[in-house]
């Protein structure tokens, strides 16, 4: 039992291996360097990924031919940098790691700021949307309670004076009840104000 364990340990840690490589076996002896630069380029990667690629390759014993990799690399970071990009990395929250080239990176910056106000104000619209979706959960469990005790006061197994304190208990309820629903209104309409502020944001683009 012990040993079959063991076993599965180890296929599922050379399967983890395997899954953290960048490049396959067939990859690596296949490699265009150059390409495989270009394609790291154009997603974005720093030229830094080609040391992740040499670990990859070393045990098949190929070596990243270097000198490619950067043409290519040089190349795909250009088709990298353009302002929809930029607008999509600061739209997701992503950092941006300082990769473009001189001549690029003031159109791409200008787009990626853009995308983080966009990305601020979306996320306000969530945040706000969360809070309510816990209002409306607390707001169903105070009526659950009301309802629950209306059942409890008319039921002819009730005393007056059990009856008297849920019906004071009920009025608590109710006055929570109201209370949750004007911060629920407020919050929909600061969840409005969020969502045109979105809406410009798209639209100044």
């Amino acid at each position: 039992m012990k040993s079959l364990l063991s076993l599965i340990v180890l296929v599922a840690a050379m399967l983890t291996l395997q899954g953290c490589a960048t490049l396959s076996k067939d990859e690596c002896r296949s490699a265009d360097w150059r390409t495989i630069g270009f394609e790291d380029g154009s997603r974005g990667y720093s030229s830094q990924r080609i040391a992740s690629h040499r670990e990859a390759c070393a045990e098949y014993g190929v070596a990243p031919d270097f000198e490619r990799y950067m043409q290519g690399h040089k190349q795909g970071i250009r088709n990298y940098c353009v302002p929809s990009r930029g607008f999509s990395l600061g739209r997701s929250g992503s950092q941006y790691n300082n990769l473009c080239p001189a001549d690029l990176e003031p159109s791409f910056l200008t787009a990626y700021r853009r995308g983080l106000e966009v990305h601020a104000a979306e996320d306000e619209v969530r945040r706000i949307e969360r809070d309510m979706q816990a209002l409306d959960r607390e707001r169903a469990d105070l009526i659950a309670e009301v309802e629950r005790n209306e059942k409890i006061i008319v039921s002819d197994n009730t005393t007056s004076r059990v009856r008297r304190e849920l019906l004071e208990q009920n009025r608590v309820l109710e006055d929570l009840i109201a209370e949750k629903d004007a911060i629920y209104h407020r919050l929909e309409r600061e969840k409005n104000i969020a969502q045109r502020r979105v809406n410009r944001l798209l639209r100044s683009r």
